[in-house]
């Protein structure tokens, strides 16, 4: 990522300047700099080990959505959750997350 002091004729640009180019620029209202990000790395196929790890976050993601969907399933995991942050740990703020974490470390 690039961090690029804009000049007068350009005061904010977002987006891509034209439909070829790889780069896609951003303003963080924060900072007086605009950023540019390079996707062109993206347009590659991803390996083994990515390939893996995508398959394992959408079947975990399938599962949660299911177990959200039936109500007799998320109980005991409302349950466990509630407990977990009454015993301190603030990691997971939703059941959602909770939900998803535990499934997904089944895997």
């Amino acid at each position: 990522m690039s961090k690029i002091g804009m000049e007068y004729p350009f005061n904010r640009i977002s987006g891509k300047p034209m439909k070829e180019c790889d780069t896609v620029f951003k303003m963080v209202f924060s900072q007086p700099y605009l950023y540019g990000h390079d996707r062109s790395r993206y347009k590659y196929n991803p390996t083994a080990a990515q390939l893996v790890q995508n398959t394992k976050f959408r079947q975990a993601a399938q599962q949660t959505h299911n177990i959200m969907a039936d109500i007799d399933r998320v109980e005991p995991y409302k349950t466990a959750w509630r407990n977990y942050i009454k015993s301190g740990n603030t990691r997971y703020k939703t059941l959602r997350g909770y939900i998803f974490s535990q499934v997904y470390l089944s895997l």
